[in-house]
């Protein structure tokens, strides 16, 4: 997995990485026992400061996902399936809630939101809703 920091964003750097490993560990991409680059790695790789990476490191293990093994390093924690899907279902609540607002704001029904939601995944979409 490859982690980018973008210097100009309203997140601070250590969310956005953060963010990045969870979501590739909430995703699967980043599996149970896999071991996460060590913290000076990622801090020349990306340009930004130790303290900054640690702060992600710590963020991850507060959530649970993360645990640090002392001599060894940090890795992806074993999540029972209902601790995953509780972590996903809440990593999803904000940015939900904020596409309900906007909606809500211009005008649209909840059929309308699901419908261009279903248009975004389907598979000859690309991604993007109209």
């Amino acid at each position: 997995m490859r982690l980018s920091v973008l210097p100009n964003s309203e997140t601070p750097a250590y969310r956005q990485i953060c963010d990045q490993l969870s979501a590739a560990i909430l995703s699967g991409e980043l599996r149970a026992g896999e071991a996460l680059p060590p913290i000076r790695t990622v801090s020349k790789e990306l340009g930004v400061s130790v303290i900054t990476v640690r702060s992600a490191w710590d963020a991850l293990e507060q959530t649970g996902l993360i645990e640090t093994r002392a001599g060894s390093g940090c890795f992806v924690r074993a999540l029972l399936e209902t601790q995953r899907e509780a972590l996903r279902e809440e990593a999803i609540r904000a940015p939900l809630s904020e596409l309900i607002e906007a909606g809500k704001t211009f005008g649209f029904t909840a059929e309308e939101l699901c419908e261009k939601i279903r248009r975004a995944f389907a598979p000859d979409s690309g991604g993007s809703a109209p």
